[in-house]
């Protein structure tokens, strides 16, 4: 067997720093051994530990510039449980809004502008110039609605820079991050969002009517992201593509998009609102759906330091949650963030300041995967939601009058795939976007409801107490995002927070399991054309891409007093 080991860092077109090392039987032409790591640490939870826990929902927003708003509504709801105040229902619908308005533009960007490009003509023309031509004779089924004849004019439309979907979506994107602010005072990184409910001045009709029109633009162009994608995922699945990025089907989401009248701060409630939601909570473990109860899931998260470069020597102060229930020593309510750096590619040792989260269900300690195919997995299984058929997701677009976009009503389908695999992510997270393009109008009209009804309340006044522990849940683009807080003498006594890559992304654990992103890489095909010694890894690249990672922002790394540096994956001329 002749082995090939191949360094990509830092890893392009995702959030923050992150490298891969892999190793490959170039006989066989498949990977045999994998890690991922984040060679950066930042220490959010050190910082915030003796600060009053609001100010979490503003400091721990400024861990990521593309999500920030998933932080600030987990991090509301936890200081929310945490102070043991319950915002009006006005207040939970805004909160929505502005979450629903970053889900629509972070979703364009990650399926066109970060993942689209390893599927457009400048890089398939390099790696797998068969595709291209092949692409080049394929017609489009749905060129009906996004406009695209063949196969080939969507990856056209996909290069960096010149491509009309790759352009056209970085235009859309601009209208996300305006929506947020309507609701949000700015985006990103909103000032609105605070314990009891959200800082919105002289609420009126006109604040809706200018959410509603941006939405509408966003619904068309969703349509067209669907159509274009489905076209050009089912083309590359006809190319040999669906081994690539495969793991078992093990997957987890905590639910988005919450009924205003449903929310409580009572960590009691959060079953129950949890199951109100738009998108449902759940765990799937080998493709069979095990809970929808938040409690149960967060009851069930642990966090190991696993390969991580931090110390494992903390006391457990709780072995309950506030009903009883059992939790571990490694649940966030216990576990501490003390760092403890180490050998740099050390593989065999710690190599990341990724820890190992892990879920816990009948003594065993399971590797679930976060983000859009978890949770419209999760949401078409579970039947909690009237779109839910229980292996599908089905719902309809309305008519949309944008210039150059699709303008009539669309019914969408999203089934459940045979596995997760490195195509299948990129296409839950575009039909997710259609999905919370559809979501979002059911809130506007709720809002709009609650404001008729006279229950424009944005805010419940509340006395701080002295003592408080608190669970906030919600999903982000790439996953789950939760948040933990333990407040002791009106200070922060510990705060802890997992971002998805902290579980996607995750190193190997104590029994030796990898993480999700590197169980896809196991095993994964290499369709790149040429000798083994000069491959880049486009296929190594396109599964990690397919999870979307999103960590903390740097440009490179030093060890000692050197920088280290590895050669990128190019973009050729095509």
């Amino acid at each position: 067997m002749a082995v090939r080991e191949l360094t990509i860092e830092p890893i392009t077109r995702i959030e923050g720093h992150l490298g891969a090392h892999v190793k490959i039987d170039t006989d066989a032409r498949k990977i045999t051994d994998a890690y991922v790591y984040s060679p950066m640490f930042r220490g959010f939870e050190i910082i915030l530990q003796g600060r009053e826990p609001s100010e979490a929902i503003m400091i721990t927003q400024r861990s990521c510039g593309v999500c920030p708003v998933p932080h600030a509504y987990s991090s509301a709801m936890a200081v929310d449980q945490t102070y043991k105040v319950s915002p009006p229902p006005m207040a939970v619908a805004l909160r929505t809004l502005v979450h629903g308005a970053e889900q629509l533009y972070d979703s364009e960007v990650g399926v066109v502008n970060l993942e689209g490009c390893d599927y457009s003509e400048t890089l398939v023309k390099k790696f797998n110039p068969d595709w291209w031509e092949e692409a080049e004779k394929t017609k489009a089924e749905r060129a009906d609605i996004h406009g695209y004849e063949k196969i080939s004019d969507i990856m056209r439309a996909l290069n960096p820079f010149t491509g009309e979907l790759y352009v056209q979506s970085l235009l859309m994107q601009k209208n996300g991050h305006n929506m947020a602010a309507i609701f949000g005072a700015k985006h990103p990184h909103v000032h609105s969002f605070v314990p009891g409910g959200i800082s919105k001045a002289n609420l009126s009709p006109s604040d809706f009517e200018a959410y509603i029109t941006l939405l509408t633009r966003h619904v068309a162009f969703s349509k067209k992201l669907v159509a274009a994608t489905d076209d050009l995922l089912d083309f590359v699945l006809e190319q040999g593509y669906e081994e690539v990025g495969t793991r078992e089907a093990n997957l987890l989401s905590v639910g988005a998009y919450d009924d205003p009248e449903q929310y409580s701060a009572e960590y009691s409630d959060i079953g129950k609102f949890g199951k109100a939601r738009l998108v449902s909570p759940g765990v799937i473990l080998n493709g069979e759906l095990v809970t929808t109860d938040l409690i149960e899931i967060n009851v069930g998260v642990r966090e190991f330091i696993g390969r991580g470069w931090y110390e494992d020597d903390w006391e457990q102060e709780f072995s309950t949650d506030p009903l009883g229930n059992k939790i571990e020593r490694e649940h966030p309510w216990n576990k501490r963030t003390k760092p403890k750096p180490g050998k740099y590619g050390d593989w065999a040792s710690a190599y990341s300041w990724v820890t190992a989260s892990r879920w816990l269900k009948d003594g065993k300690n399971h590797v679930v995967e976060l983000g859009p195919l978890a949770r419209m997995w999760v949401t078409a299984k579970a039947k909690l939601v009237p779109e839910s058929t229980g292996n599908s997701l089905r719902f309809e677009l309305p008519a949309s009058p944008v210039p150059g976009l699709p303008a009539e009503k669309l019914e969408l389908e999203w089934k459940i795939p045979k596995k997760p695999n490195a195509v299948e992510r990129v296409r839950a997270r575009a039909y997710y976007n259609a999905y919370t393009a559809y979501c979002m109008l059911k809130t506007v009209e709720k809002g709009l409801e609650l404001l008729k009804a006279g229950k424009a309340e944005v805010w419940t006044e509340y006395k701080r107490p002295k003592e408080g522990i608190g669970f906030g849940a919600i999903e982000a683009m790439r996953g789950a995002c939760m948040h933990w807080c333990v407040m002791k003498k009106g200070k922060i006594h510990n705060y802890q927070y997992h971002a998805p890559s902290s579980w996607n992304l995750s190193c190997r654990d104590p029994e030796d399991q990898p993480g999700p992103v590197e169980a896809a890489l196991l095993q994964t095909p290499i369709t790149e054309v040429g000798d083994a010694a000069a491959w880049k890894g486009i296929d190594i690249v396109r599964v990690i891409r397919s999870f979307d990672p999103c960590l903390g922002c740097a440009v490179h790394i030093h060890v000692g007093n050197r920088v280290v540096k590895h050669e990128l994956l190019p973009y050729p001329s095509p």
